[in-house]
């Protein structure tokens, strides 16, 4: 997984924000196990959990970070999406009588091998060794990042935790993004765009592997390859996601490139 390319630490996410639901909990709880693709059953209090909401069509409208934190709900989201997701969810909140609430709580994630351990933070992605987790609090920032953006950045595309902006909404359906794998409960029920996204995973056939690519910074990415979001350029060397065909991947026709693909066994 070019392990020397993964930098551990933590940093304020200061393009994140996060949001509170408002209302009786049992009633939050019934409202995001009928929306977002995770199952909420199986998030305790302190803990995290990572989700997405789609729409009908089983594109993905928005993805973040569920937090339960002292028996409140909190969605920790980036803030491009924020809009969209806050305009998605609306059409059901007055359903269940919930508001949403804008907070001003300060969000810090790490990137660390997976048996760090700290009682503040609550872990929502792991991929071999490594994992990512969050920390929400009221405090102030008392101090320095220990990861800069691109840092960050970089060990989630490494992780193959693709990060979600603005501009990728209404471009991908969950598999297409490895998000099948670490955000949707194919066992919970309903929700929004589960018959599309169901019918994907267990009767489509997916000829192509998402995975990460890592080459030489001076090297020029071939021009067959289409990229998923950014092209991060890091200690000498281009890394971004793109899919490759499964036979292509047998064949080693990408030798070439470093290609990092998700680990069933994680």
């Amino acid at each position: 997984m070019l392990k020397n390319l993964i930098k551990t630490g933590f940093m304020y996410l200061d393009t994140y924000e996060v949001l509170k639901l408002i209302g009786d909990q049992e009633k939050i709880d019934t409202l995001l196990q009928g929306q977002v693709t995770s199952d909420i059953s199986e998030l305790p209090n302190n803990d995290a959990q990572i989700s997405c909401l789609l729409d009908q069509k089983g594109f993905i409208q928005a993805d973040f970070i569920i937090v339960k934190k002292e028996n409140e709900t909190l969605i920790v989201i980036d803030k491009s999406i924020t809009k969209n997701f806050i305009k998605q969810l609306n059409q059901f909140t007055q359903f269940y009588q919930v508001d949403i609430k804008t907070t001003d709580l300060i969000v810090k994630g790490y990137i660390a091998k997976e048996k760090f351990s700290n009682v503040k933070n609550f872990t929502y992605f792991k991929h071999g060794e490594y994992s990512l987790s969050i920390e929400v609090s009221k405090a102030t920032k008392k101090e320095t990042s220990q990861l800069s953006s691109l840092e960050w950045k970089v060990g989630n595309k490494l992780l193959l935790n693709y990060l979600f902006f603005e501009e990728d909404i209404n471009k991908y359906r969950p598999n297409e993004l490895n998000y099948d794998k670490s955000r949707i409960s194919f066992d919970k029920g309903c929700f929004r765009g589960q018959e599309i996204v169901a019918r994907v995973h267990y009767l489509g056939v997916n000829r192509r592997e998402f995975v990460s690519a890592v080459i030489p910074k001076n090297n020029v990415v071939n021009s067959e390859l289409k990229i998923h979001g950014e092209t991060l350029e890091y200690l000498d060397h281009k890394i971004f996601n793109t899919h490759i065909k499964r036979d292509e991947l047998e064949n080693n026709k990408y030798a070439s490139m470093n290609l990092i693909r998700y680990q069933d066994s994680n």
